[in-house]
């Protein structure tokens, strides 16, 4: 059975590579359209990759695009090419096989994201909870925008759960609930004093432990988003080569607080 499901994949790839374009001399240009959470990883992994490429002989280039998973998914689609796509989580990727610019047996999860609540350190509003942020007064929150943002859809989703998405949306232009363009934004909007509160991904507490804490809320607790990795069709036979490497190498991911885990 193991050697079916090798050859199966092998098969597979093969069919990939069939349309790919080829490096192209001694310059290897890769265009990849990533989420800006997972820039810290990518970039080492890109330096990394580039270094190694040097040491044959081939100068590589990496040109990164970043933004939430559904505006780079929108922007791969309006360049109409693109040679690997990396998402926070698996509802943008799927959107992008639907639109037929993915790759379907492409998409690969390399771990995994918590969606958390986080607060300015020593959480000085004494915030507990989601429920209590949308019930007190005296307290904001920045949520991303579902039409593009992960964690947003993701948030959506729990709080649609939860009963508590009606009160989200009430409070929406009120200055209570801020809907930002990026779990990045989110984040970043708690760091600035802009908001008190935000639903975005651990990553983000990782790389700022002195700035941002995370208030545990049962809502959340288990709730994981798989990193997505995919090829775009028509990615060049040097995306599917630095697309292997990413995979290959899904350690770096885990030290900036992705979970490591596959699907």
């Amino acid at each position: 059975m193991k050697r079916v499901i090798a050859a199966l994949a092998a098969l597979v790839l093969a069919v990939v590579l069939v349309s790919v374009q080829p490096w192209g001399g001694a310059e290897a240009r890769i265009l990849v359209f990533a989420d800006r959470t997972l820039q810290p990883p990518l970039e080492e992994l890109a330096r990394m990759y580039v270094e190694e490429k040097a040491l044959d002989g081939v100068e590589v280039n990496v040109t990164f695009i970043y933004g939430s998973s559904g505006y780079v998914l929108s922007q791969l689609e309006i360049q109409g090419r693109g040679d690997v796509y990396v998402a926070d989580d698996q509802y943008f990727a799927l959107i992008g096989v639907d639109r037929g610019l993915l790759y379907p047996r492409s998409l690969e999860t390399i771990g995994y994201l918590r969606l958390v609540l986080v607060v300015q350190e020593g959480n000085p509003k004494g915030i507990t909870s989601i429920q209590d942020v949308l019930e007190r007064g005296d307290v904001t929150i920045a949520i991303g925008n579902p039409e593009h943002v992960s964690a947003g859809v993701l948030a959506k989703r729990v709080l649609e759960k939860a009963g508590l998405w009606d009160s989200v949306e009430e409070l929406v232009g009120t200055g209570r609930v801020v809907m930002v363009k990026s779990a990045s934004e989110a984040a970043s909007y708690v760091m600035l004093g802009l908001v008190d509160a935000a639903i975005t991904f651990n990553i983000y507490v990782n790389l700022n432990p002195d700035k941002l804490d995370i208030v545990d809320d049962p809502l959340l607790a288990d709730f994981k988003a798989p990193v997505v990795v995919a090829l775009p069709r028509g990615a060049s036979e040097a995306g599917v080569d630095f697309y292997r490497y990413i995979i290959g190498n899904a350690e770096v991911f885990y030290k900036y607080g992705v979970e490591p885990g596959k699907g």
